[in-house]
């Protein structure tokens, strides 16, 4: 059946119908004015047409519940450029996903720090954020401004690594050995020396001859642990001379050490008092750009800022929401109390034993003495403190005793 013919643009559908007396169907479509072409009969209960696409609905609503359709296949115009949308919006999706994709890779994702010992991750992290390098930023193509200050605000660190592995920066340092901790080879004759002076409070001789014993007081360079043996050959050939033996000395040698440290603290202390003025603002930073919803300024002469973290993604895009409180507060000046100067170098002195004491060493006793000065309050701290003092010194073996050490040792 051909009622008109269909447009080689114009949108069609080929059809199958499933169910009995499909006539009364044909003969509805030819009163509504529903074209079918290539129409076909394949038995009594399945048929195949093709009808145009805007008459699809109107055959459906013709054919009730009493048939199945199914469409098989769809042609002209619409179907080429739905096809063509598709394409293009696949091509766009594509070149977004890609641009996503590169863009992400300019920030850091991770940074992880490697080969710290005395230097704390914390400090490491706080002077790289300083720098401009954290999770979230830009990447860089030159870290040389990094490696310059960790080398300039870190004495102990002596070599600085830093390249990257995707999204992810990789730090790694060496830091020096404590001073005096320069090892000698193990055949070479030496003698243990003081590195500095106190009171002699526990000597372990491993190797050698101890030349001190507790309660002595030593001076720097002084021989606390000889390698040097001397003795009386029993070869009577050679005569009734003493001779030497070398050796590389080893052991512990603990002393006492006064050490004296001085603090200068203010002598009143700055206090802030909210008003109960304050003001709320979102700040949105996504990659390198930001902005804030509301007022995190405010107009007051001096604020408090607090920042509280709402979302941080640095996986994908950096991106961050914050919620920011701005309080007003007024400042005052008020004495400084002895209990609180007391409290803060009391940390002090536990800071400095961090950092300086080794394992095993401590601080034995502290006593603080304050002085009042223009503005400040000055505060000088004795402190004994136990150390290992003991340092390798090669021993110099004049060349006739050397001979003699390797007759000996033939």
């Amino acid at each position: 059946m051909k009622s008109r013919r269909f447009g080689f643009l114009r949108h069609y559908k080929k059809i199958k119908v499933e169910g009995t007396g499909f006539n009364h169907i044909v003969n509805k479509c030819i009163r509504s004015g529903i074209a079918l072409r290539n129409l076909k009969w394949r038995d009594p209960l399945e048929s195949t047409m093709e009808v145009q696409g805007e008459d699809f609905g109107r055959l459906k609503k013709l054919a009730g519940h009493s048939y199945k359709m199914t469409v098989l296949k769809e042609g002209g115009a619409i179907p080429v450029f739905q096809s063509m949308r598709a394409n293009l919006l696949t091509v766009a999706g594509a070149f977004l996903l890609g641009a996503f994709l590169f863009y992400q890779s300019l920030f850091v994702a991770e940074i992880r720090i490697d080969g710290y010992r005395t230097v704390t991750e914390a400090s490491i992290r706080s002077t790289l954020e300083e720098e401009g390098l954290y999770e979230g930023a830009r990447k860089e193509d030159d870290y040389s401004n990094v490696k310059a200050r960790l080398y300039q605000e870190y004495d102990e660190i002596t070599w600085v690594s830093i390249y990257e592995d995707g999204r992810l920066i990789k730090v790694n340092i060496a830091e020096a050995g404590r001073e005096g901790e320069a090892s000698v080879p193990e055949e070479t004759p030496v003698n243990i020396v003081a590195a500095r002076s106190g009171m002699i409070e526990k000597i372990t001789p491993l190797q050698g001859n101890a030349k001190v014993q507790r309660g002595d007081y030593v001076n720097e360079g002084d021989v606390l642990i000889s390698g040097r043996y001397k003795y009386q050959s029993s070869d009577y050939s050679r005569g009734d001379k003493f001779f030497y033996l070398y050796s590389h000395a080893k052991g512990q040698v603990m002393a006492r050490i006064p050490q004296q440290l001085t603090y200068y603290f203010e002598k009143n202390v700055r206090t802030m008092e909210p008003t109960g003025r304050k003001t709320w603002a979102i700040q949105v930073t996504a990659g390198d750009g930001s902005f804030e919803l509301g007022d995190s300024r405010g107009d007051y002469e001096v604020s408090v800022r607090e920042e509280t973290v709402l979302l941080d993604l640095v996986r994908f895009i950096p991106f961050t929401v914050k919620l920011i409180e701005t309080e007003e507060v007024t400042l005052k000046e008020r004495p400084r109390e002895m209990k609180e100067l007391r409290r803060v170098t009391e940390a002090a002195i536990r800071q400095y034993g961090k950092e300086n004491l080794e394992q095993g060493e401590d601080i034995l006793s502290s006593t603080m003495d304050f002085y009042e000065e223009e503005n400040v309050i000055k505060v000088n701290v004795l402190l004994e403190t136990l150390q290992d003092i003991g340092a390798e010194k090669e021993i110099k073996v004049k060349k006739e005793e050397k001979s003699q050490q390797e007759r000996i040792e033939e």
